[in-house]
């Protein structure tokens, strides 16, 4: 296993369970991006009226897929790890046209849909990047 040690100047917000020790997709900003998103689209779901339960379990689903395999590309190298990448980068677009449904089918405020969609948008450009990065400088 491959950890990184914890710096006493890290701003990040995560809690770990040894503060000292970080793993690799812990030091990465697409990762806490995905975690808020995450954070976001469960907030979302929650407040779901009625008959939309499917879409918003959807939009759950594909958050919570896109960072699992992002942190899952971080154990690969190369091809492979561009390839799980790209899983990400799919799931991410998947939440965003879920939340695009809940928005147009009035169950989701446009407010929640914005802040949403900026993370979202962070987070599928910084997956490009690491895609670009495994492939050594192709996309």
């Amino acid at each position: 296993m491959i950890v990184s040690v914890h710096r006493p100047t890290c701003t990040c917000s995560c809690s770990h369970p040894d503060p000292g020790v970080l793993l690799d997709h812990e030091r990465l900003d697409a990762y806490r991006v995905s975690d808020q998103l995450d954070v976001e689209v469960v907030a979302i779901a929650r407040r779901v009226p009625r008959g939309h339960a499917g879409l918003a379990d959807q939009a759950q689903r594909a958050s919570a897929s896109a960072n699992l395999n992002l942190v899952e590309a971080m154990g690969r190298t190369g091809a492979d790890r561009a390839r799980v990448l790209r899983i990400a980068r799919g799931e991410a677009f998947e939440v965003d046209a879920a939340l695009t449904r809940l928005q147009r089918r009035g169950a989701c405020d446009a407010a929640s849909r914005a802040r949403a969609r900026e993370l979202n948008v962070r987070l599928v450009q910084m997956l490009v990047g690491l895609i670009v990065v495994a492939e050594g400088g192709r996309e």
